[in-house]
Formats: structure tokens, C-alpha cells, sequence
């Protein structure tokens, strides 16, 4: 009962403070809608700006038929936004300019002279020798059952089509590609540029595809990129909450005396500890729902939380409030409470796959992960809203109950009580 005293007093201190309630509830909410509006969709999608340069032109000025088609097929896409460089611009030059003082990402397409002559002589050579090729196969296959005229007429056949071939020009189509190499999108950029060109020679040349691709989900329930960041999102703030909040607030109460005073009353180390936890867990909890409550709202997001998921979200919360309850026994001042919070949770928040793949990560940091506590608590958070993955709510949640139990015990050893 002692505990919940201190949970009572300590979530009221917390309620009056307007810094704590924006830092605490507002800031989280805040990243989520940036990073709603960026991966959600709403209000259109994004778009990558393209600086498209065409050199071949006819000689009154216009564009070639092919190099207009081939601009044609990447503006199809929906992908790019094309703005026009003049033949006569520097392409680099020009686009620094149309970008502005306030720059951007510089990308720049360059269709090369001659682009529509190379692509038709490259196009008749490559099916010419297709031909050939399909021909002399045949003839291979049939030859023990032609007779003599039969074969004379297959083998002049081939032999001209050999002597065409070999009079075509090895010609290929040249597109140059400029891109930053601070570019983050730029070899998404190239990628799609690539797969264009590919599509627009299979077109000339009459190949289809004998491949078919099928994208099917993990879950029976179809997740957007939004819905992926609301558990990770959840998690970094859970920890922030319990690692610097708590910690520098009772850093706070100690600098003021009021950890002293306590310990002269019935109170104990292990109630005051309990009370803290619990009262940061109401307020993470409270943030978990309001932050999934917006992105139904706003977002549109699919995620549900059920009673896996909040008892997770109480055993995270616990933890990170553990090692909060920690720092603030072994620290004595505000400024280094703060300074170390902030050192262990921020690098703990990039490094444990809440924004970023693990399998993007060098296999180094990926080993660091691995010790992290977020990372299992992030993971235990998608599994239980997104893959519904039995094993992996079941390991993350373990790993997670037994880290809370652990630092909670530290915290009560190292906190600093004169007992009555």
C-alpha cells in the first residue's frame, strides 16, 4: 500500500509539470506524424526529382521519336518528377540553379546523341542474330530428314543472315546517370532508371517475360510502411521515458532533500522504487495508446494492441524504468543525470533496429544489438502487433520479464535510503 502512496504522489508531480507532459506524451506524438506523413501516403506520394537532359534531336531541334518515347516510359512510372534541361545547359550547372539556394538532391538523366541510331542498329543486330540463331537450330534438328535442295536453301539462308549480322555496327544506346553520392535515394533512383531501360529493350527487341512474380504478405492483415513504425516508435519512447525521465527526476528529488525526508518515515527502498516504476508505467502506457490512438486516426493504421501487447508494454516499461531507477541511485548531480541518460538511451534508440533494418547494420553493430535491451523489447512489440510470430513473442517477452526482474533489484541495492 506504502508503494502505491508514492505512485500516487509521484504521478501528481508529474501531472503539474507542463515540461515533463510534452517531453513525456507531446514530442513522441510529434515524431510519429513526421514520420507518418513521410511513410503513410497521406496527402500523395513522394515523388524523386529528375533532371532529364535530351541531346538526341532532329535537325530542326525536336526530340527523337525513340529518346521522346524513352523519356515517355520513365515519366509513366510515377515515380519521378522530370524537369527539363535545355540541350544547350551545362546539365550540372542548370539544375544546381532550378534547385536553388536551399540545394536538394541532384539528379541528373543525360540521353546521348545519337540515342535513337544506336538503339535501332543494336536492336536489328540483337534480332537479326535471334533469328540466325532459331534458324540454325532448326536446321540442326531437321537436317538427317531434308533432302538435298532442302538444306542447300536453310544453308544459303543461314549464310546471308551470317553476312547481315556481321555487317550490322555493334552499336548500344548510351544514358549517363549523375547522381550524389550523399544521395540516400540514389540507388533507388538508378534502380528504377535501369529497370526502364531494360523494359524498353525487351519491348524493341519483342522479348517478354516468362518469369512471373507474385507478392503475397506475411499476415493475413495488409501492413503499410506507417504500421511497421508505430511498435518501434512505441518502444524508443518507453525507453527515453523510463532511462531519462526517470532518472533526472529523481535525480531532482534527491538534489532537493526529498529522498531524505522520506527515508524517515515507515517508507522503504523497495516501496519507493515499486511506486516510481509503476507510476512511469501508467504514463507509458497511457503514451502507448494515445500514440497508436493517433495513427488510427490520422494515419489510418492497422495495428491493434491486444493483451500480449499491453502486458508487454507494462514489462518494458518496468525494465527501462529499472534501469532509470538505477542511474538516479548512482548518480548524485541533475546536469550528469541528464548527460548519461541521454548518452546510453539515444545511441540504444538507432542501434537496436527501431528505425533502421538490424540487417542493414554492419555485422559489429549487429553483434551490439544483440545486448540491447530495446531491441528485444522493440522486436517483442512487432511480433505481438504485426507477425503475430508465437516464438518471437514468447522469446522477446522472456528476455524482457527477466531484465525487468534484474534491474529492479539493482535499483533497490543501489539506491541510496537510510532505512528507520
Amino acid at each position: 500500500m506504502r508503494a502505491i502512496t508514492v505512485f500516487k504522489a509521484v504521478t501528481k508531480n508529474w501531472l503539474r509539470s507542463r515540461a515533463g507532459l510534452f517531453f513525456s506524451i507531446m514530442f513522441p506524438i510529434l515524431l510519429l506524424v513526421v514520420f507518418g506523413a513521410i511513410f503513410s501516403g497521406v496527402g500523395g506520394s513522394s515523388r524523386y526529382g529528375l533532371f532529364v537532359q535530351n541531346q538526341d534531336v532532329t535537325a530542326e531541334g525536336s526530340p527523337t521519336e525513340l529518346s521522346s518515347a524513352f523519356v515517355t516510359a520513365l515519366n509513366s512510372t510515377g515515380t519521378f518528377s522530370l524537369t527539363e534541361v535545355p540541350v544547350g545547359e551545362n546539365a550540372t550547372d542548370y539544375a544546381r540553379q532550378q534547385l536553388g539556394p536551399l540545394g536538394g538532391s541532384m539528379r541528373i538523366l543525360i540521353i546521348s546523341e545519337g540515342f535513337q541510331d544506336d538503339l535501332i542498329n543494336g536492336t536489328m543486330k540483337v534480332r537479326v542474330g535471334i533469328c540466325f540463331d532459331t534458324l540454325n537450330m532448326s536446321y540442326q534438328y531437321f537436317e538427317p530428314y531434308m533432302n538435298d535442295t532442302q538444306k542447300s536453301m536453310l544453308e544459303d539462308g543461314l549464310t546471308q543472315m551470317q553476312q547481315l549480322n556481321s555487317s550490322l555496327p555493334d552499336a548500344y544506346a548510351s544514358l549517363t546517370i549523375m547522381l550524389d553520392s550523399a544521395d540516400q535515394s540514389a540507388g533507388v533512383v538508378q534502380s528504377i532508371v535501369a529497370s526502364v531501360a531494360n523494359a524498353f529493350n525487351y519491348e524493341l527487341i519483342g522479348a517478354g517475360n516468362v518469369i512471373t512474380f507474385t507478392q503475397t504478405s506475411v499476415s493475413n492483415t495488409q501492413f503499410r510502411t506507417i504500421d511497421f513504425y508505430i511498435p518501434g516508435i512505441t518502444a524508443a519512447f518507453i525507453m527515453t521515458n523510463g532511462i531519462i525521465g526517470l532518472t533526472s527526476t529523481n535525480t531532482e528529488f534527491k538534489r532537493r532533500g526529498i529522498i531524505k525526508r522520506l527515508s524517515l518515515t515507515p517508507l522503504t527502498k523497495m516501496d519507493w522504487v515499486v511506486g516510481c516504476i509503476l507510476s512511469q508505467t501508467l504514463l507509458n502506457i497511457i503514451l502507448s495508446f494515445i500514440m497508436i490512438g493517433v495513427g488510427w486516426i490520422v494515419f489510418n493504421v492497422r495495428v491493434i494492441p491486444d493483451a500480449l501487447t499491453i502486458l508487454l508494454i507494462f514489462l518494458g516499461s518496468v525494465m527501462f524504468s529499472g534501469i532509470g531507477m538505477i542511474f538516479s541511485g548512482v548518480i548524485k548531480d541533475i546536469e550528469a543525470a541528464n548527460a548519461i541518460g541521454n548518452a546510453v538511451a539515444f545511441p540504444m534508440m538507432f542501434l537496436s533496429g527501431t528505425y533502421f533494418p538490424l540487417e542493414i547494420m554492419p555485422s559489429y553493430l549487429q553483434s551490439v544489438s544483440k545486448v540491447l535491451p530495446l531491441t528485444y523489447f522493440s522486436e517483442g512489440l512487432k511480433a505481438t502487433m504485426i507477425t503475430k510470430f508465437a516464438d518471437g513473442i514468447v522469446f522477446n517477452m522472456a528476455v524482457v520479464a527477466v531484465l525487468a526482474v534484474v534491474f529492479i533489484l539493482i535499483g533497490v541495492k543501489v539506491t541510496r535510503w537510510r532505512e528507520k
